[in-house]
């Protein structure tokens, strides 16, 4: 297949799933409404990649290996209801701390998935997600769930958000509107 499929990256802790901070991979649940949004976009053809920075790997709460595992049964959920995500693309490394790896997490995804650039799209909850939609050519849906439920972190990513919403499904809403 060439060039030329569409993607929607997927921020996860915040976006995807509650609560922001879990001790415990089993207290990570759903966000309601989520799966039926990403199936609307799986269904229209969108490869939905999950980016998350996972610094709960860093603090030792849990492993990578663990980590993976537990996203494979969650993308399994997920897929059984027509919800298609890829991935993970983990960096594992804490927020405050310099990282190198965050961005090119999202360009393998693209190029293991055969995104087209002119395509992506980012749905997060934080100035960072929206802020590396910008940086890729890509258009943030900041959703006002997690982090950007405080009016702070709105105003911090709007700069840089193509469009503020309040659920991930209007975000899917207006990728699909205007696709």
């Amino acid at each position: 297949m060439g060039m030329g499929r569409r993607g929607v990256f997927l921020d996860l802790a915040g976006t995807l799933v509650e609560p922001l901070k879990p001790d415990r991979l089993d207290e990570i649940t759903l966000i309601p409404g989520v799966v039926e949004a990403v199936a609307r976009l799986s269904s229209a053809g969108f490869v939905c990649p999950v980016v998350t920075i996972q610094s709960r790997i860093a603090k030792g709460l849990w492993s990578l290996s663990d980590f993976e595992k537990w996203f494979a049964s969650f993308a399994a959920e997920l897929q059984l209801q027509g919800a298609i995500v890829v991935g993970p693309y983990v960096c594992p490394h804490r927020f405050a701390k310099p990282c190198l790896c965050k961005k090119p997490l999202y360009d393998r995804a693209a190029s293991e998935h055969r995104l087209n650039p002119v395509d992506f799209f980012v749905i997060g909850d934080s100035p960072d997600d929206v802020c590396a939609a910008r940086r890729l050519g890509a258009r943030g849906c900041l959703v006002r769930t997690g982090w950007a439920g405080a009016p702070c972190v709105v105003e911090e990513a709007a700069p840089d958000a193509s469009i503020v919403v309040s659920s991930f499904g209007e975000a899917a809403d207006w990728i699909l509107h205007i696709s």
